[in-house]
């Protein structure tokens, strides 16, 4: 663990090196962009630290230009969150900035108001649009438009007539050189490295990385039981299904007494065939359905069956 501190220290201290020369222009450009000092050293601490986790560029305009997007997104961000803080920024004037009496720029814009040199800052030090501009100077954009442009015809005036075409470009110029030269109020840099060391430490230390390890495991148990409990809401607000009742099947016999022999046609009968009563006779249905019932105790007197020669005998007198 000591190791791993020790390369993440000495990986620090070289990607501020290379970020030295730039600090001092960065810093300016924040303050300019949130008008506080403690916002402008936040901001400006938050960019770096943000840069150095993601991987810096090699060349040094890719560094520069990536300082400055990313310090020009915090301090908005600082702006947006904090938007009651005192204004301390009064700057983009020729007396800051030793030897700068000859440029035109400085010269007519240190006769403006500080609210007017900051708008100009923010447009052509820090590349600002005017919409932005408007909700950091809480006025209308259009008004920011007009400022700007009474000010162009202002410097162009005052330029060689070779320059004239390109007093946008004049400004810019002037605008980056106050951003690199202005000292007044820049942190020292060796505390700045001292804080980002401290903070480097104090957010990646073991506990933090087991703590967001933890979030994103509860985070993940959360979403499945979340959506455990859609289906199982799901799955009691579907509507009931109703199933068919099934087919009484037809029966596939009939009563016994119900039922008649079929006439046999081998046999010559062209009556049904009652059943055979105990004694193996044969008795027509309709013969047997229309006798009377007997009376108790009386006796039928027995009949041999009238039986044709081409009628067979039944199989219950053959022994």
């Amino acid at each position: 663990m000591a190791a791993v501190e020790s390369a993440q220290m000495d990986a620090l201290r070289a990607f501020f090196a290379r970020v030295r020369p730039c600090y001092r222009e960065v810093f300016n450009m924040a303050h300019a962009i949130c008008g506080n000092y403690e916002l402008a050293e936040y901001a400006v601490q938050s960019a770096l630290l943000a840069i150095f986790r993601q991987g810096s560029p090699r060349s040094h305009v890719g560094l520069r230009e990536s300082l400055r997007a990313s310090v020009r997104r915090t301090a908005l961000e600082q702006v947006r969150l904090i938007d009651d803080a005192e204004l301390t920024w009064d700057g983009f004037c020729e007396d800051a900035i030793e030897g700068a009496q000859n440029d035109p720029v400085l010269s007519a814009a240190s006769q403006e108001s500080t609210d007017v040199r900051r708008m100009l800052m923010l447009r052509y030090g820090c590349g600002l649009r005017a919409r932005e501009i408007a909700r950091l100077a809480d006025i209308s954009p259009a008004q920011v438009t007009q400022t700007l442009t009474r000010f162009e015809r202002r410097v162009r005036r005052r330029l060689p007539s070779r320059e004239r075409a390109r007093v946008e470009r004049s400004i810019e110029r002037s605008a980056l050189a106050w951003l690199r030269e202005r000292n007044d109020g820049v942190p020292d840099p060796g505390a700045v490295l001292r804080s980002l060391e401290a903070e480097l430490v104090e957010n990646d230390a073991p506990g933090g990385k087991i703590s967001r390890a933890a979030f994103g495991a509860l985070s993940l148990l959360l979403g499945v039981l979340l959506a455990c409990l859609f289906w199982l809401l799901m799955v009691l607000l579907a509507p009931p299904q109703l199933e068919e009742p099934d087919a009484v099947p037809a029966p596939d016999f009939m009563p016994a007494a119900t039922e008649a022999a079929a006439p046999d046609p081998a046999s010559g009968q062209s009556e049904p065939v009652a059943p055979a009563p105990d004694d193996g006779s044969l008795v027509p249905a309709e013969t047997a359905s229309n006798q009377p019932p007997l009376a108790a105790g009386f006796a039928p007197a027995e009949t041999a069956p009238a039986v044709s020669e081409a009628t067979p005998a039944p199989f219950s007198a053959v022994e």
